[in-house]
């Protein structure tokens, strides 16, 4: 395009010479029109050229902005993800409840209560480490609420000394809620139920086992690409445990879970978990759990089963305590539809401090999501129990949970 516009411009120098060199006004005219319509050959050419590199820059420049509407949109990397999450509690009682199951505190039967509202926030603190910071306010009485960091954590994907994370290692370094069996690790609001088992209570606390310390979560070989074999190693506090009142903190606790998750099928599949604690020879707690999921592949189809089973076997030898209590539950659910959710669960406890008093409880509820962000649930509980205090309690409840702000990952139990 360069050479061209010289030529041009070189063409329209050399028109005063060429008329002076001609002798007749035709003869000059003649040439003058030989001379415009070579320029005007010249710059057809030119602005083809132009309008094909301006198409051209069109395009690229279109490309790019239906890259840019399809990209997803990601907030300020500096600024961590926040999410408010809420859990409203209404119960009807035909006898009395007590908080601890002790007659001589407050009463918590017919009563409507916020239980539980939750600050979760979470941050990518660099390529390394992402971090989480989980405030709760909590009331297991109405309107009596208590307020504390529930989980404060690290976790170091790859450690800087390593180029690679050995075995998919991640350390988690703070405050968490402790992988001993499938239900511990869940918050109240993330729970299949109304209310946590007694069979889970009666060992790690009303709340869950919550501690200090270093976790470390590793892949095992598994021989087979429909099988995957985890691990997850705990170095923690010691006590704050129903089975260990009496132990002191810096007295270190170990443990951790072993879990198989098996694909038996293109629409089934199982996990297996093995969980050990140990705070001293004195004091151990062993749990099993179990979970087996169907689910069809065909998109459109809202229909789930989920059966899950957990175990949980105390080794003590410690004044006050039975030697080895235990408990377990069962509990199935089935989908309805896409947000509605219909279950059953069976709950048996022995009482730590005697293994002889059984407390047997059965329980049927719906779940239904309005969208991810409120969910509905209404659920009824009968107990068998040979603690006075519990026996033959009926009770309904209603559940309303509710997030404001980014949605966090849905429990396990959800399909949709």
């Amino acid at each position: 395009m360069f050479a061209r516009t010289v030529t041009a411009l070189v063409a329209l120098a050399w028109i005063p010479t060429a008329l002076a060199a001609q002798g007749s006004d035709e003869e000059r005219l003649r040439a003058l029109e030989e001379r415009i319509a070579r320029i005007e050959e010249l710059h057809a050419d030119e602005l083809d050229e132009l309008r094909f590199d301006l198409d051209s820059v069109q395009a690229e420049a279109e490309e790019l902005r239906r890259r840019l509407a399809e990209a997803p949109t990601v907030p300020n990397a500096f600024n961590p993800r926040i999410t408010v999450i809420g859990n409203f509690l209404g119960r009807f009682d035909d006898r009395r409840v007590f908080l601890d199951d002790d007659p001589t505190l407050a009463r918590v039967d017919d009563r409507f209560n916020l239980r539980e509202v939750e600050l979760d926030f979470r941050a990518a603190i660099d390529p390394w480490a992402d971090a989480v910071v989980i405030a709760a306010v909590e009331a297991e009485e109405p309107n009596v609420f208590e307020t504390g960091i529930e989980e404060g954590y690290v976790i170091l994907k790859r450690l800087p000394i390593l180029e690679i994370a050995p075995a998919g290692l991640k350390l988690k370094v703070g405050r968490f809620r402790v992988e001993h069996g499938r239900y511990n690790q869940m918050h109240t609001h993330d729970l299949p139920w109304m209310t946590r088992p007694r069979s889970n209570t009666n060992f790690l606390g009303h709340e869950g086992y919550l501690q200090n310390g270093i976790s470390g979560e590793f892949f095992l070989p598994s021989g087979s690409d429909g099988d995957v074999l985890a691990a997850t190693v705990n170095v923690l506090d010691g006590g704050d445990l129903p089975i260990a009142p009496g132990v002191a903190g810096s007295k270190l606790a170990a443990g951790g879970r072993v879990r198989w998750f098996h694909e038996a099928g293109v629409n089934t599949h199982f996990e297996l978990g093995v969980s050990g604690w140990f705070n001293d020879s004195d004091t151990k707690l062993y749990g099993l759990d179990f979970n087996w999921t169907w689910k069809p592949p065909v998109a459109g189809e809202w229909n789930s089963v989920l059966l899950g089973a957990e175990v949980l076997v105390a080794d003590l030898d410690t004044a006050g305590l039975a030697s080895s209590p235990s408990g377990g539950l069962v509990w199935g659910q089935y989908q309805l539809g896409k947000n509605v959710y219909a279950g059953l669960r069976y709950d048996r406890a022995e009482e730590i401090t005697d293994a002889s008093l059984l407390t047997h409880t059965y329980g049927a509820y719906l779940t239904t999501y309005t969208s991810e962000f409120l969910r509905t649930r209404i659920g009824v509980e009968h107990a068998e129990s040979d603690v006075p205090v519990l026996d033959d309690v009926d009770s309904v409840f209603l559940e309303l949970n509710f997030i404001l702000g980014s949605h966090p990952i849905e429990p396990y139990w959800v399909n949709r």
